[in-house]
């Protein structure tokens, strides 16, 4: 019973197999823990214009995210109220949103616009459109299913829009996205994206390219000394704006998850590109390039690394019990001329460590797959993966205490 598998569940060490790879245990996730979570689902760039609209999943739903002008970016179920059909096939732009099974119209606030055909009786301000949680956070669009569960964001909020805006994200446009479908849990995804331990056997080119790796992916404590002090140099040379300040909410059922801080990328690299050498012009509020890297979490489900001239977004999808979609987004200055921008250069660091990521996570998946696998340990260089994990076990045991009828509503097959 998951009831007594989260209660059993050791500090420190991974989870049982039935966590990785039940379709129960993805059932009760999908029908309590998901619809909680805020995600990034897009960037103000995909909606530029009124009527603009993009169609995302969202834990298993497709949503529709629309620029409905003065009122803000909306979000609703791609549901229509008439008779349920899909209302829009892919991204697009129009002044209403139109389905095409009956063409019953709304305006883009979601409410229904066709009215003439209604039989006596019906009201139509009861057959908008479902809608979905949806804010606009320096230029990220965040979005959750449960509107009346969803944690508030004003503490995240708070913390992130000196730091988006000092990287200039509300006036960034994409220079390159891409899929890394993923044969996996997506707690085991996470885990791996948590670590760096892995980062020596697996990831060459970042292992060489990131001088952090000094205290995180190997046992060296002189080497993580010298890299600790020359953290401590070059945060000294940082004033106290708020986008330089380290803030850490670790979140739970009714509070947002999120990090920001920043540290130097080291080795005399002044930007994440291929060189090191600067791939695009500066953005937001750099003059010049401080050789830094700003990290920030945004809830269970985001991620963004920003450097002087680019970012990138980090989407983890859970698609099912075995599937995660991880989905990367590079962004540049809006005014940056994309023609001039080499794109090998942008995306080659994340493009080449999370298909390596996307391969080992897999080979981890068809072990954890096995009978013969048993929860381990987490190292100490593991300790954020470890983190998230007692997050994660924490946030499932309140879902079940909070249930009206049994704490263990679900039998899991081991």
């Amino acid at each position: 019973m998951i009831a007594d598998l989260l209660a059993s569940q050791r500090e420190g060490w991974s989870l049982e197999r039935p966590f990785y790879r039940d379709a129960d245990i993805y059932a009760l996730e999908n029908d309590r823990l998901f619809p909680r979570q805020w995600s990034v689902v897009a960037h103000v760039a995909d909606l530029p214009q009124r009527g603009a609209h993009v169609v995302r999943s969202l834990f298993g739903q497709e949503i529709i995210v629309v620029n409905a002008g003065d009122h803000g970016f909306r979000a609703y179920h791609n549901v229509c109220t008439h008779r349920g059909s899909r209302i829009c096939k892919g991204d697009g732009k129009s002044p209403m949103l139109v389905c095409p099974y009956h063409a019953w119209s709304f305006q883009l606030t979601g409410e229904l616009k066709t009215t003439r055909d209604l039989p006596a009786g019906v009201d139509p301000t009861q057959l908008g459109l479902h809608p979905v949680a949806c804010r606009e956070i320096g230029g990220l669009i965040l979005c959750g299913l449960d509107i009346a569960a969803m944690p508030s964001l004003d503490a995240m909020e708070q913390a992130m829009l000196p730091t988006l805006r000092q990287h200039g994200i509300e006036r960034a446009k994409v220079a390159a996205r891409r899929s890394y479908p993923t044969r996996a849990n997506w707690k085991l995804v996470l885990e791996n994206f948590y670590e760096c331990y892995h980062c020596r056997p697996s990831h060459p080119e970042y292992f060489r390219m990131n001088g952090h790796i000094a205290a995180t992916a190997i046992s060296d404590p002189a080497a993580a000394s010298d890299w600790e002090e020359k953290v401590a140099i070059w945060r000294a040379g940082l004033d106290d704006a708020p986008y330089n300040r380290e803030i850490r909410v670790a979140g739970g059922v009714d509070e947002a998850r999120f990090t920001t801080y920043r540290h130097p990328i080291g080795l005399g690299r002044r930007t994440a590109s291929r060189t090191g050498d600067p791939v695009a012009p500066l953005m937001g509020g750099f003059t010049d390039y401080d050789g830094g890297e700003t990290a920030l979490h945004l809830g269970m489900f985001g991620f963004l690394g920003a450097y002087n001239d680019h970012a990138v977004l980090f989407q983890f999808v859970p698609i099912g019990p075995d599937e995660t979609d991880v989905v990367l987004t590079w962004f540049v200055d809006a005014e940056a001329d994309l023609a001039a921008i080499d794109e090998d250069a942008l995306t080659f660091l994340w493009d080449v460590t999370t298909r390596q990521d996307k391969g080992i996570v897999e080979e981890n998946a068809r072990g954890v797959d096995s009978p013969a696998y048993r929860p381990g340990p987490y190292t100490v260089l593991e300790a954020q993966t470890a983190g998230f994990v007692s997050h994660y076990a924490a946030m499932m045991r309140t879902l079940l205490s909070r249930d009206s009828g049994t704490q263990d509503p679900l039998r899991v097959v081991a």
